[in-house]
């Protein structure tokens, strides 16, 4: 069985055209162990932030239905989602 793979591309949220900004950490690295590419599908956002702190999010996968663009929000971070070619080395 040919199994997929994905890569998760942090969305910026930037704030600061509506609000002063804040010094909040920002994140560098998220891990989603059990997402699938389901739409409406919740699964658990592991965040690494650049502050050496990590967080969990309680996350829900959603599908542009006019792009076909798969993203994953935990309201604090948001992900695209990017299907791999093959299997990550």
């Amino acid at each position: 069985m040919n199994k997929k793979h994905y890569k998760f591309e942090i969305i910026p949220k930037d704030w600061a055209k509506r609000r002063k900004p804040s010094l909040q950490p920002k994140a560098i690295q998220v891990n989603i162990p059990d997402f699938l590419c389901k739409e409406q599908h919740f699964c658990n956002m592991e965040v690494r932030f650049d502050d050496g702190s990590e967080k969990t999010f309680f996350s829900r996968v959603i599908k542009n239905h006019i792009t076909g663009q798969w993203t994953v929000d935990g309201m604090h971070v948001a992900v695209k989602v990017i299907e791999l070619d093959s299997e990550p080395v």
